[in-house]
């Protein structure tokens, strides 16, 4: 018989008071003074400075090392990060990497398996031994040692700029309720939908080896995050939404923060690894739902599937490799100093006719897939 969960005071009395009173004040405040739109520009402004503090700094720099930052950038990642009340940086990334190591099983911290509300937040309110595990590389870094030891002080110092504003404006009461109260309740639930949510609702396109989901209506809740599926196949890539419409507000952050020098080496998947990772989970699924079939239209469907699936796949790796072959003699050549010269345009060009003869293999064996899946739908249509 499993043990009774025992519950940490300080957890609980935090996490359900702040819901408590913000459920009381914020009714409150705007019956008796209404709401000015500077009231709601300042919780925003703090929900959002905190929050991409933690997706950005906690999850994407400090558990995934998806890229390297400066220590103005660090800083302000983790002092920001404090004021979200989640824990150390420190904490929160060993927590998160024992999430990514044991996904859905009873060693993951806030497994799905236990249900959504013990993955949204009863996990942070119950009373653990969890020491850290598997953060030996942060705890060699100064700064984040410094936020460790004091990340409720400086939290509390960041998440009270609201009410140095209301002194100072005359308006303490309502930047209290909506800057501090309400910010903290909208920052915690925000972040502990991509522990519950994501992995409940949403689609599975790149990997269903764990109950990680894609989910658009998360993403812009949560900064780019709600596309988890993604982010549970490549977890060091900086970015959750890879494609240009995909709301993915932390990477637009960092790609400006790049282009500033602020912060570099920004780690990203190919895009052909997620092509063939999404091509074989459609063919996973296609093949599943030829079960259904009969043997004698099944079998024959099943290996041109196979088949097709494997030349794209095939054709995709080798438009990978010729890139990657290019880019590093690129990285050649300007190092000799030879970009201008007379052999550099001949590499070059030779090298466009390669990629014009890859792209043309891909093109036949995309057309000989797209065909394979329509033949399959068919039959599936009419079975």
């Amino acid at each position: 018989m499993p043990s009774r969960p025992r519950w940490s005071v300080l957890n609980v009395s935090f996490l359900v008071g702040t819901l408590v009173l913000a459920a009381i004040l914020v009714p409150l405040k705007v019956a008796v003074q209404g709401v000015h739109w500077t009231e709601v520009a300042l919780c925003a402004g703090m929900v959002f400075a905190i929050g991409t503090a933690i997706s950005a700094g906690y999850h994407r720099l400090f558990s995934h090392r998806a890229f390297h930052a400066s220590w103005p950038v660090r800083f302000l990642l983790l002092c920001f990060g404090a004021a979200s009340f989640e824990n150390s940086a420190l904490k929160w990334a060993s927590d998160h990497r024992l999430h990514h190591q044991h996904v859905d099983t009873e060693k993951d911290p806030y497994t799905i398996q236990k249900g959504f509300w013990y993955a949204h937040w009863v996990w942070v309110m119950e009373e653990k031994e969890s020491g850290l595990v598997g953060v030996a590389d942060l705890q060699k870094d100064p700064l984040v040692m410094w936020q460790h030891r004091h990340h409720f002080l400086i939290g509390a110092v960041v998440a009270c700029i609201p009410l140095y504003i209301g002194l100072l404006t005359g308006h303490f009461w309502a930047y209290l309720v909506m800057g501090l109260s309400l910010r903290i309740v909208l920052t915690h639930h925000t972040t502990f939908l991509i522990n519950s949510a994501a992995h409940m609702f949403g689609s599975r396109p790149y990997t269903d080896a764990n109950t990680a989901r894609d989910n658009w209506v998360l993403a812009p809740l949560t900064y780019g995050e709600g596309y988890h599926n993604f982010h549970h196949m490549w977890q060091w890539d900086y970015r959750n939404g890879v494609k240009w419409y995909q709301w993915d507000s932390t990477k637009w952050v960092l790609n400006l923060l790049s282009w500033m020098g602020l912060v570099t080496k920004l780690r990203r998947v190919s895009t052909a690894s997620m092509r063939r990772a999404r091509l074989q989970m459609e063919e996973k699924r296609l093949r599943e739902r030829l079960i259904t079939a009969s043997p004698a239209v099944a079998t024959p469907l099943q290996e041109r599937l196979a088949a097709a699936r494997l030349r794209v796949d095939a054709a995709l790796v080798s438009l990978q490799e010729k890139r990657e072959a290019w880019e590093a003699l690129k990285a050649e050549w300007k190092a000799k100093g030879h970009t201008k010269a007379e052999q550099w345009r001949q590499a070059k060009a030779e090298w466009k006719a390669a990629m014009a003869l890859h792209r043309q293999e891909f093109q036949a064996a995309w057309e000989e897939w797209r065909a394979a899946r329509l033949e399959v739908r068919s039959a599936l249509v009419y079975a």
